[in-house]
């Protein structure tokens, strides 16, 4: 009798360490995946018909509100990119590099060069553009190489509508932690992204607030 229950205070004792195991590890997990994915992207998106004009304002009177941690413009767009090593297409975003690190972590998330860098240092020189590492890799491009991004808000010619191309200069890389970005995401200026996208006036803000759950 004291073997039998000796075995069986062993193996109750096993299964609840297992069992605590098994919590912590799902909860850590989860804490992570939700870190990771908010913040890689904003918490609210705000919409303003016909276009944000005056983006500073707007910006700062939304940043003014109680709770909001932080406001920024994008303009968001596909493209195709390619290298002499590879293609992919990737979701374009066009941002502000002093006001973005306020709304998501990809300020954070830089694992070589620059945000700063995305604004071409003077006319004659090519803009910039931020990728992930993993699109980096597919790519075969490193800081200081070329792409050529195609989009397909197309230009009036002649010969009818063609899509409208660029060649950029990779000015740094980011790694999110999320494949989904890290493989198909790239961070220009927001002038180089009205011109790709063909678009007179930023189309959205990004917000950060401190709680999400409010």
């Amino acid at each position: 009798i004291s073997v039998i229950s000796l075995v069986s205070t062993l193996g109750v004792t096993v299964g609840v360490m297992a069992l605590i195991l098994a919590l912590a590890l799902m909860t850590g997990l989860q804490q992570e995946l939700r870190d990771r994915i908010l913040g890689a992207t904003a918490h609210v998106f705000v919409w303003k018909q016909g276009g944000i004009r005056d983006v500073r304002a707007d910006a700062d009177a939304i940043a003014a509100i109680p709770h909001v941690a932080g406001a920024a413009p994008a303009v968001l767009g596909k493209a195709l990119v390619s290298s002499a090593a590879g293609e992919a297409f990737i979701t374009i975003k066009g941002i502000d590099p002093a006001l973005e690190p306020s709304v998501t972590n990809v300020g954070t998330a830089i694992r070589s060069g620059s945000l700063a860098a995305l604004a071409p240092s003077d006319e004659d020189a090519r803009p910039g553009i931020v990728i992930g590492v993993d699109l980096a890799k597919s790519l075969g491009v490193y800081d200081g190489d070329e792409v050529t991004v195609l989009t397909p808000q197309g230009t009036l010619t002649p010969m009818g509508v063609t899509p409208r191309s660029r060649r950029l200069r990779v000015v740094g890389q980011f790694q999110l932690g999320l494949f989904e970005f890290d493989s198909a995401y790239g961070f220009v200026s927001l002038p180089t992204a009205r011109r790709l996208m063909n678009r007179d006036d930023v189309e959205v803000l990004e917000v950060r607030v401190d709680d999400i759950y409010r």
